[in-house]
């Protein structure tokens, strides 16, 4: 028996489940999963046990207080947590009943810290200092370590002897199929994600504004939920104020089963991704989900992105809309049907999870011997 917790990714999360939770099961590894989320999905069967708790209802720490309730009925050998807030459930378990630790770090939160705090640079600080503080605590008792990107270092991992297992976001190359071109809804763009304004959304409307005058068939689909109220009332107000509602389709978040179905139908996957400490150093995933999907690609000049190999693509500066704007034009005229063919066959060879998949068998194996 291994327990997985999540308490803030949707319970279908595409690296939590459709990944590694899968992948687990596949092993015929029993899992109690457990997640706290609006989001009415039973994801158990043979192997899994999905436990959800409405996120309406119960708080941060009324949900691992429940959750320990129910590890404490079990004889879970293995912890496995995707969040820092779950810090101290992991640690009570260990202590009660020896289970072994698995820390999966998804993001770097040092630059989080940087990107999405309000505070001045000296209290930031403070708080990164902190932060680094508790984490190295915590490290104190954990058995692995699990990184989505090499850039992720939080509190220094190496120097406290750990050799973090890099899995990084890649999709299943059996996601790789024969695409109908002839399907693709022309001149049509698709971001899908969390919205916020790290993530350059407003600046992306302004610049359709522009491929509009150009393009005027043009048309975007965004895909996701907002970070914020105020920013979703900021990118209402500005599609409105341009006038532009007819070419801009908004979604809420979409089952990751159902996403490629959008996906393939678009041709052009735009990233427009502003340049701050978290966007300098995590590389998206919906970079290979759109190579996936037989989309070009508009993509800011960012090193975690264009480190990659990867073909039928405008680069853009980060945050430049004339720039973005030329980019998603010059996208949409110019059909390199060789570079998404490259970019397809890239996923099927190199950037897919089966290539990953083998390491966190091996972690577990090694975590329960």
């Amino acid at each position: 028996m291994i327990t997985i917790v999540s308490c803030s990714h949707y319970p279908d999360d595409e690296r939590i489940y459709h990944k590694e939770i899968k992948t687990l099961a596949e092993k015929k590894y029993i899992i109690n999963y457990f997640t706290l989320s609006d989001y009415e999905q039973n994801l158990s069967d043979k192997y899994i046990n999905h436990i959800n708790y409405s996120s309406s209802k119960h708080s941060i720490k009324e949900y691992i207080d429940l959750v320990e309730v129910e590890i404490r009925k079990t004889s879970s050998k293995v912890i496995h947590i995707h969040e820092p807030e779950l810090f101290s459930l992991a640690v009570n378990i260990k202590k009660m009943t020896g289970a072994k630790i698995i820390y999966d770090v998804h993001e770097d939160y040092i630059s989080m810290i940087y990107t999405f705090s309000e505070w001045n640079r000296y209290i930031k600080y403070l708080r990164v200092k902190y932060w680094s503080l508790k984490e190295k605590y915590f490290l104190q008792h954990v058995d692995e370590i699990i990184i989505a990107s090499s850039t992720i270092v939080n509190s220094d991992f190496k120097t406290q002897g750990f050799s973090p297992v890099l899995l990084e976001n890649f999709p299943s190359k059996n996601l790789v199929g024969d695409i109908d071109f002839k399907h693709k809804i022309k001149n049509s763009l698709i971001y899908h994600g969390n919205m916020g304004p790290e993530r350059g959304i407003v600046e992306l409307i302004e610049a359709m504004n522009y491929v509009i005058k150009i393009i005027p068939s043009a048309t975007l689909s965004l895909i996701g939920g907002f970070r914020t109220i105020d920013y979703k009332d900021e990118v209402n107000s500005m599609i409105d104020m341009l006038g532009i509602r007819k070419h801009i389709n908004l979604k809420d978040h979409i089952l990751h089963q159902d996403i490629w179905q959008h996906l393939v139908k678009h041709a052009v996957g735009i990233i427009p991704f502003n340049e701050n400490p978290l966007t300098r150093i995590n590389t998206p995933t919906k970079l290979f989900e759109f190579m996936a999907s037989g989309c070009q690609l508009v993509a800011p000049s960012l090193i975690p992105i264009t480190k990659y190999d990867f073909k039928a693509a405008k680069i853009f500066k980060p945050g430049d809309i004339k720039n973005l704007s030329d980019a998603i034009i010059n996208a949409l005229k110019e059909n390199d049907q060789d570079g998404i063919e490259y970019n397809l066959n890239k996923v099927k060879s190199d950037y897919n999870w089966e290539n990953n998949s083998p390491k966190l068998i091996d972690l577990y194996d090694r975590v329960l011997s």
